[in-house]
């Protein structure tokens, strides 16, 4: 398969094309909550200083009204002639009622000749209220509208800066003077809970007069200009005054930029976050071409690899097979022809002759014997025929009887063995070599006894042990029994090449299983074994 390699723009444009979509959706929105935050922001603010200037309006009003009341009294008893005997008690009870009203006062036409209390207020007995020509036309214009009025701040006579409210009086419908009360500046600011800088934590106020508005006199001493902000100007027609409130640090844009930023950088985030998503299948859907890749050019080599083996084990059996044959036909003739020299010169050889005749006989007997297994080992494994139900009992049973006549006085005993699917000729040679070591490998003296058992049964494997009392093996060479050629026995008298234990491992491990063995010398051996039941 051929790789295709696609250029990485092309590869990012899909998730790059996502991210800014993203990223202008979700600043879209984000521009739309930031003017929704900065519009109630500032409507919240908005009713702010709209809530604090009503709350200072009600308190300025509250001190005018009560200031009224006073005047009207005063007013009151001088239309009715109660001056002269009543004004300074009347007035005394008066300002212990309302303490923030410092002074009252009697004018006559526009002279002030009464004023209580009377100390530290000297100076205004005999002051014409009417010296000053823009006050004149103010006081011109109250008499006509018959209304109280307030005036200030001013500064006043008596020394300080204060607020006058006047009422005209009336006497027979003919004007007579004005009533007065005087209110420090101190007082004034005390009584709406304010200070002469008209500054507190959270807003800036302002008290001035409606005709002259911000250019006139001003109650409180600051600079702040209130025609930029949040301001909230009302009027106070008792006074005549305009009211202003400021917000000192409005915070509805640095809570709609900040509000702007979190969301540009959320956004961003987001934006990265499904680039990443997007990536994703494309990195593996790259990853998994690659790994395609991979595992095809892997099992190509497997494929030229299990070839090779292949042809390298028909080259093998094809070896061992010439091999065999080629050397069992010498071996043939060397038997033959000693055989022959034997018969012929019988009665010329000595014992010693015979004797060397024989061992030469005997060895290349046993040369052919280890062809053949070399033979058999070669194929060991390799199965034609096709899997079967196996009894184990009746393969053991059967080979019991290969031993009768060897061993009449041997006893084999199995119990309960299972019934397994595999192949019935390799099993039965595991089971003949196993058994038949059994025999071969026994002490002299002593009657064979084997036993063939389950260990252990589950789904899928069969654990079966055959023990003896043979000869035993030796700790130090467990490991090298079912090495082929492998005989740890020396005894002339024990027949073999060493070659069985290593077929009966590669059978068993052919078949999926697995070998071991335990011994003790003089004692016996149990070699175990597992097969697959199905």
């Amino acid at each position: 398969m051929k790789n295709i390699n696609i250029p990485t723009k092309n590869k990012n444009y899909w998730p790059n094309k996502l991210a800014l979509i993203a990223f202008a959706v979700l600043l879209t929105i984000s521009s739309f909550l930031t003017y929704r935050i900065y519009k109630i922001e500032y409507s919240k603010e908005v009713l702010q200083v709209k809530e604090k200037t009503s709350d200072v309006r009600n308190q300025l009003e509250s001190m005018i009204n009560n200031s009224l009341n006073v005047v009207k009294i005063i007013t009151f008893i001088t239309e009715n002639n109660f001056d002269e005997t009543e004004f300074e008690k009347i007035s005394k009870s008066l300002l212990e009622k309302n303490d923030y009203i410092n002074a009252t006062q009697l004018v006559k036409n526009y002279t002030i000749y009464k004023t209580y209390p009377l100390e530290g207020n000297e100076k205004t007995i005999g002051y014409n209220i009417n010296a000053d020509s823009l006050k004149k036309n103010s006081l011109f214009e109250d008499i006509k509208k018959e209304k109280i009025f307030f005036e200030g701040p001013i500064k006043l006579v008596q020394g300080g800066e204060g607020v006058i409210g006047r009422q005209p009086i009336f006497k027979g419908n003919k004007f007579w003077g004005f009533s007065a009360v005087i209110i420090k500046t101190d007082n004034f600011l005390k009584k709406i809970k304010l200070n002469n800088s008209g500054s507190g934590e959270l807003f800036e106020y302002q008290i001035v007069q409606k005709h002259t508005d911000l250019r006139g006199a001003k109650f409180f001493k600051n600079s702040t200009n209130f025609n930029e902000g949040i301001v909230n100007k009302t009027y106070l027609p008792s006074g005549d005054w305009y009211l202003y409130v400021k917000l000192k640090n409005p915070q509805y844009i640095n809570k709609a930029l900040e509000f702007f930023i979190s969301s540009i950088f959320l956004s961003l985030i987001i934006a990265i976050y499904l680039r990443k998503l997007s990536q994703d299948p494309i990195k593996l859907e790259e990853l998994i071409k690659k790994k395609t890749q991979d595992l095809e050019n892997l099992n190509h080599q497997l494929e030229l690899r299990a070839k090779e083996l292949s042809e390298v084990n028909k080259e093998l059996e094809h070896f061992a097979y010439v091999i065999s044959h080629d050397l069992q036909e010498p071996l043939r003739m060397i038997t033959g022809f000693l055989t022959k020299i034997e018969k012929k010169y019988n009665d010329v050889l000595d014992d010693k002759g015979k004797q060397y005749i024989f061992f030469a006989v005997d060895g290349a007997k046993r040369m052919k014997k280890i062809i053949l297994d070399i033979l058999e080992f070669s194929k060991a494994g390799k199965y034609t025929e096709e899997k079967e139900l196996i009894d184990l009992n009746e393969v053991v049973e059967e080979i019991k009887g290969f031993y009768t006549n060897s061993y009449p006085n041997g006893l084999l005993t199995y119990e309960k063995l299972p019934v397994i699917k595999s192949y019935k000729s390799p099993v039965f040679q595991v089971f003949q070599n196993l058994i038949g070591n059994a025999f071969k490998y026994s002490k002299p003296n002593e009657i064979p006894f084997i036993r063939v058992k389950v260990i252990e049964i589950t789904n899928d494997n069969v654990t079966i042990a055959i023990t003896d009392n043979g000869i035993g093996i030796e700790q130090e060479y467990l490991d090298k029994i079912f090495v082929i050629f492998q005989r740890l026995e020396n005894d002339i008298h024990i027949k073999g090449t060493g070659i069985g234990l290593a077929i009966v491992k590669k059978i068993v491990e052919r078949l999926g299983g697995t070998i071991w063995v335990k011994s003790v010398k003089n004692v016996g051996s149990t070699f175990y074994f597992t097969l697959p039941i199905k």
